[in-house]
């Protein structure tokens, strides 16, 4: 048997794990976004040095703090934060869609904050003087022209995720990590190798779905005189 013949034979567990893999990093990715991004824009300090003990002072503790501590867990081995929580959550797809949501949450919210507290500050004064709050000009004007920074912050960490993602199999998780795990834990056995391969390669062709699917975000919600 050859690799296409492999690929031929088994098409539907292939098929099925393709998609499975998808929608668990589709759905760690967004939950990890949404929670850094509101994070962000929570913590987003309005002025450049707050005064002690005002609330900008106070967001920007939060802030620094949430960046130091999602770094922190970023740092942890894959392996060894799917070990973490067996005992809390179990075997299966919550595991892995907790700690995959776990690893998003640094890159998002660090390309978050970058973007929000990057916005020249004249544009911001501007805005203040024609009556805008403080609510106003951080939803009207910093998330826009920092939304940019921030879609290629959870684009960085979607590719990040597919890799991590194949970890998860050794709890029992979705995906591609199946066919991995399964084949290098074979090795040398019949059709070990092409379980392997098609692991691989299919992880690319689920990076590239992706690529595409940001590329035509970024064309749809991104004027093109602010692209980066």
């Amino acid at each position: 048997m050859n690799f296409l013949d492999y690929l031929a034979s088994n098409s539907q567990q292939i098929i099925f794990l393709t998609q499975a893999h998808f929608l668990v990093v589709l759905i760690a990715v967004g939950l990890g976004s949404l929670i850094s991004v509101v994070l962000g824009l929570a913590v987003s300090t309005g002025e450049p040095d707050p005064r002690r003990f005002s609330l900008d002072w106070f967001a920007t503790g939060v802030r620094e703090g949430s960046l130091v501590f999602t770094a922190a867990l970023l740092t942890v081995p894959s392996l060894a934060l799917f070990a973490l929580f067996l005992p809390i959550t179990g075997l299966g797809v919550t595991t892995a869609i907790i700690v995959l949501t776990i690893y998003t949450l640094y890159t998002v919210l660090r390309n978050t904050v970058a973007g929000l507290t990057t916005v020249d500050r004249a544009v911001l004064e501007s805005a203040k003087g024609l009556g805008y709050g403080r609510l106003r000009r951080l939803l009207t004007i910093q998330l826009p022209l920092a939304w940019p920074v921030i879609l290629n912050g959870i684009r960085v960490t979607t590719l990040i995720s597919i890799s991590i993602a194949v970890v998860g199999a050794v709890v029992q998780g979705p995906g591609l990590g199946i066919l991995l795990l399964n084949g290098i834990s074979r090795i040398g056995a019949a059709n070990s190798f092409y379980q392997v391969l098609a692991g691989t390669l299919l992880c690319l062709v689920v990076a590239a779905v992706f690529e595409l699917f940001f590329a035509i975000v970024q064309r749809l919600t991104i004027p093109r005189g602010i692209r980066v």
